[in-house]
């Protein structure tokens, strides 16, 4: 009996442990705690700048050279998190030098901005994916629409 209580406890510690955690993602995956992301978005933006997180969440495309555009801002966006990303490694690199606080918060808390930046273009490129799909499939139906079926998102190179 004791056995069973004490199994019961701890599935009940274990399950609620893994219940507890408001850090995982949709994805299942979190790098940082958020306001450890904050504060690194924080610090990266005073070394880095604003990176400008385009919106595409509830994207309805009705042209191609609508289509065409939005294609542009998110090629431009992962541009954009590219050189964010390259501007965190240096910020980072700055505090492997000698006499750098070896005690300091700033590399860790610009990884976790580094990490929200790859987020942020993850999500970018899976919303402009949506609407891209949705817009081929209404023109392969719709006469009034110029027929698409390219890529709806980015090819994967090396």
């Amino acid at each position: 009996m004791k056995k069973t209580i004490v199994a019961l406890a701890l599935s009940g510690v274990i399950a609620g442990g893994g219940h507890a955690q408001g850090l995982a993602a949709a994805d299942g995956y979190r790098v940082c705690a958020p306001d450890a992301t904050q504060q690194g978005i924080t610090v990266a933006t005073e070394a880095c700048g604003t990176l400008q997180t385009p919106d595409f969440a509830n994207l309805t495309i009705s042209s191609e050279a609508e289509r065409q555009t939005h294609e542009a801002a998110r090629e431009a966006f992962r541009t954009d998190v590219a050189a964010y990303g390259q501007c965190i490694t240096q910020l980072i690199n700055s505090y492997r030098r000698p006499g750098a606080p070896a005690d300091s918060k700033v590399p860790d808390q610009a990884a976790c901005a580094h990490s929200w930046a790859q987020d942020q273009a993850t999500q970018a490129v899976r919303d402009y994916g949506k609407a891209c799909i949705d817009y081929s499939n209404r023109s392969m139906m719709d006469a009034a629409l110029t027929p698409y079926d390219g890529a709806c998102y980015p090819t994967a190179t090396g």
